[in-house]
């Protein structure tokens, strides 16, 4: 088990025994959406005894089902050659892929070089053509295919043939075998495990066997690796888990084995290269890297255990498929957001917030050096291909053996050179997931904030919980989301939960799947480094086409810090009409450790840090102290909306308020454990308008209207400078102020000017207005993306989970229903980091 250790995290993971399978059998409300029905929790990934449906049982049902999923492979395949507008790729000698003089000379290079991946890739190759210790095959082939990446980099640096013959022998295995070299006991069938994830460690490096020992694999041997190629692909054309759904992990394995098989073989099977060329690339994935896709802004929507190897895999890929010749468009401006979402990403200490399912232990993910591959080795900008091999120096992460052909590939990008963080603004938007990054400065000592909001997403291991965040001061983690693998509860994280009637009573008092409104009224971050955002979720509790019945749901969040940004205070409103009196609005703040509470003050002491958090205003209710005793939520198939489980050990602040009219206000101040004084808050109020006043560790004022109407006046204490922040929605809307004894009389009313929202200004003693204006977000820095691809309607309802881009009236459309019905049985993705 050694040698697995040295695997893949995902990998290590997976063998972890039956608690890890257990966790495969989680279906998610989302996949009770794509089956249009409550999620019972009952089905399972391997036992067919636990199928909920008598149907299912049916033994004629599965066959009939089985052969109208063929049927529609086959048709669709047919129809993509009939109609393809795919130039056919031209014959030409092998090598097609990667493998070009100048990169050979590269490898050359390294090989003499001490550590470098082409050096460790040619010992790891000459360690396993003399020992046994790789005859395992571990993961699904996951260590074949890390022993054939190696060898064919070994062979390609220096040429020498036992480097060729160790390949063609792990080729042979990944192609036959299943458990250990020689058992033969893989074939067709080896492709088809755990609904098609090991199709990813197949199918991708048998191909570039294939291209690059072209001349010295036997014309028997190549038929045969096309004979098993075509079985894996129909299979998962027809039965793989999200095959047409870009953006989860599943889908990332299947393009890459699909791309580097079509190129490979092109001349011999046309129709591959067809169906790959418009069905998978102009089709799902332009759609995925145009504006409004599931790809803007580089964020993974699984969250970070699983995107590193999914957004390393489409990266090759999408090298590949454009050296062949297929027009891609999005590509650099793509991997120019997974450069970006990685240096906003990053706590001071150097770690990652998780974004969605993760196992890890601690409150944020150390990062990985496949997303900086990715970039490195993709056709990213020449800058941000250098910014990420800057990146894997910095950090240290060139020292995984796992995946050594993207290492090599990556380390022949370019020349590393650090990121100019101190010249780049200190936030980040990532469009796709709704995840907002933001920082006061750039270096340890800076507060780092992350907060979520987004409708749901067609991607799995993502949790409910839009309003989240997370806070970090320096390198302490104060406000912590220790949502546990598979949670499908929003009391595990910092989110606003509500007791919603429209949900199925197990998922309550959690936010559901089903939105399609979800998102932020506005982000931003002033040139003081005021951060402000409005997340509106009261679309979180629709229920498949079933209107939401919480009218309004708001959650304001302003971070407001010290001058010099090494301290903060964080105000968070919450608003929300829930519909009726019994149905309360919940909140939690969670910590890592043991808070104290005492009255309105919960408060904690972590590392050089002392957080506290108030309970500034409330409509009703009082805050409490929290604990669970979970650390994951399977138990709780009943209750699945109520499970408050930990990955880590936590606290949390509490308040449940009651309907219809809820409302809380709570001040959240992260500031050095031995400054003299902690900074306090009090609530205020007047006609029409409520807000909250703190004292440290800036003078600040928080103000917003409490009817519709956004034009408001308000009072607020004088003093030489203070930042008042007015939480309205619309734009056109200017800040006016003049003294009345010891207050500033501030009037907010329509302009013709066009003003950011929200409006943010300081004030003097005198009253006296100075804008604070909003900077640019670093996704301005982007570029352009292209524009959605015409897309033909789909034969079915999305919530069918219909594969895109197939035309209306499809011959195949009943074959795909069936097989949607069939797929209800949800395949919980597993994927290495």
């Amino acid at each position: 088990m050694h040698q697995h250790s040295r695997g893949s995290p995902g990998a290590r993971r997976r063998a972890s025994g039956p608690r890890r399978l257990d966790r495969s059998r989680r279906v998610d409300a989302r996949h009770a959406r794509a089956a249009d029905l409550p999620d019972d929790g009952a089905t399972a990934t391997r036992a067919p005894h636990a199928e909920a449906s008598p149907a299912r049982r049916d033994q004629a049902t599965l066959r009939a089902v089985k052969v109208a999923a063929r049927l529609a492979a086959f048709v669709l395949i047919a129809t993509a050659a009939a109609s393809s507008t795919a130039a056919p790729l031209a014959a030409s000698r092998h090598p097609r892929m990667l493998l070009d003089p100048a990169l050979r000379e590269a490898w050359r290079a390294l090989a003499h070089v001490s550590g470098s991946p082409v050096a460790r890739a040619i010992d790891l190759c000459g360690d396993a053509g003399t020992t046994d210790k790789y005859d395992h095959a571990l993961y699904q082939g996951a260590e074949w295919a890390k022993v054939l990446q190696a060898c064919l980099v070994a062979w390609a640096a220096t040429g020498e043939a036992r480097h060729a013959t160790t390949s063609l022998a792990y080729f042979t295995a990944l192609l036959d075998d299943l458990d250990v070299r020689g058992d033969r006991r893989g074939g067709d069938q080896a492709a088809r495990r755990d609904s098609g994830y090991a199709i990813r460690n197949l199918g991708p490096y048998t191909a570039l066997a294939y291209d690059w020992l072209y001349d010295q694999i036997s014309p028997a041997l190549r038929a045969h690796a096309r004979q098993r190629w075509a079985a894996w692909l129909d299979w998962y054309a027809a039965r793989g888990y999200r095959a047409r759904a870009p953006g989860n992990n599943y889908q990332a394995g299947y393009l890459i084995a699909a791309t580097l098989i079509a190129v490979a073989q092109a001349e011999d099977d046309p129709r591959r290269w067809s169906w790959v060329t418009d069905e998978l690339w102009r089709g799902d994935m332009a759609a995925a890297l145009a504006a409004g896709g599931i790809l803007e802004g580089g964020d993974w929507g699984e969250g970070w255990q699983y995107g590193p190897l999914s957004v390393a895999e489409y990266a090759l890929a999408a090298r590949v498929a454009a050296h062949a010749g297929v027009p891609l468009r999005g590509v650099e401006p793509w991997l120019a957001g997974v450069l970006r979402r990685h240096v906003y990403a990053l706590s001071p200490a150097d770690r990652q917030f998780p974004g969605g399912d993760t196992e890890d232990g601690t409150a944020n993910l150390a990062p990985s050096g496949l997303t900086l591959d990715a970039i490195a080795l993709g056709d990213a900008r020449p800058d941000d291909r250098r910014w990420a091999r800057g990146e894997i120096v910095r950090l240290h992460l060139d020292d995984d053996d796992s995946w050594l052909l993207y290492r090599a590939l990556a380390a022949v990008a370019s020349e590393p050179a650090d990121v100019p963080r101190l010249i780049w603004p200190t936030w980040y938007e990532a469009a796709a997931t709704g995840t907002l990054y933001a920082r006061t400065r750039w270096d340890d000592r800076a507060v780092w904030f992350v907060a979520t909001c987004q409708h749901g997403l067609d991607v799995d291991h993502r949790h409910p919980d839009a309003g989240n965040f997370v806070l970090s001061r320096g390198k302490d983690d104060v406000i912590v989301d220790p949502s546990p693998y598979g949670s499908q509860s929003t009391l595990t994280s910092n989110a606003p939960a509500i007791a919603s009637s429209r949900l199925p009573a197990k998922y309550t008092p959690s936010q559901g799947a089903w939105s399609t409104k979800t998102g932020w009224d506005f982000t931003t971050q002033t040139r003081s480094g005021v951060i402000a955002a409005r997340c509106d979720y009261a679309d979180q509790f629709r229920f498949q086409e079933r209107a939401s019945d919480v009218a309004d749901a708001v959650r304001d969040l302003v971070v407001v810090p010290s001058s010099d940004g090494s301290d903060a205070t964080i105000v968070v409103v919450d608003r929300a009409r829930t519909g009726a009196g019994n149905r309360a609005m919940y909140l939690r703040f969670r910590v890592p450790g043991e808070l104290a509470l005492d009255g309105d003050v919960a408060t904690r002491t972590i590392g050089a840090t002392r957080l506290a958090i108030t309970s500034v205003a409330r409509s009703s209710g009082r805050p409490a102290l929290g604990h669970t005793t979970r650390s994951d939520c399977y138990a709780e198939e009943e209750h699945k909306g109520r499970c408050d489980a930990a990955r880590l050990p936590v606290s949390d602040m509490r308040l449940d308020v009651d309907g219809p009219e809820a409302s809380a206000v709570h001040a959240i101040s992260a500031t050095a454990a031995d400054s003299a004084a902690a900074p306090r808050s009090a609530p205020l109020t007047g006609d029409g308008w409520s807000g909250v006043r703190i004292t440290g560790p800036r003078e600040a004022v928080v103000v917003w209207p409490t009817g519709k109407r956004e034009a408001l006046t308000y009072r607020a204490p004088r003093a030489l400078a203070v930042t008042h922040v007015v939480l309205v929605a619309r734009e056109h809307l200017a800040l006016t102020a003049r003294a009345d004894g010891d207050a500033c009389v501030v009037s907010v009313a329509p302009s013709s000017a066009a003003t950011a929202r929200p409006v943010i200004a300081v004030l003097d003693d005198a009253c006296h207005v100075e804008l604070d204006p909003a900077t640019v977000s670093a996704a301005a820095a982007l570029g352009p993306l292209p524009p959605p691809p015409p897309r033909a309607p789909p034969a079915r309802h999305r919530r069918w989970g219909c594969s895109a881009g197939q035309p209306a009236g499809a011959p195949t459309a009943l074959a795909l229903a069936v097989l949607a019905y069939a797929r209800r049985r949800r395949r919980s993705s597993r994927a290495a980091r």
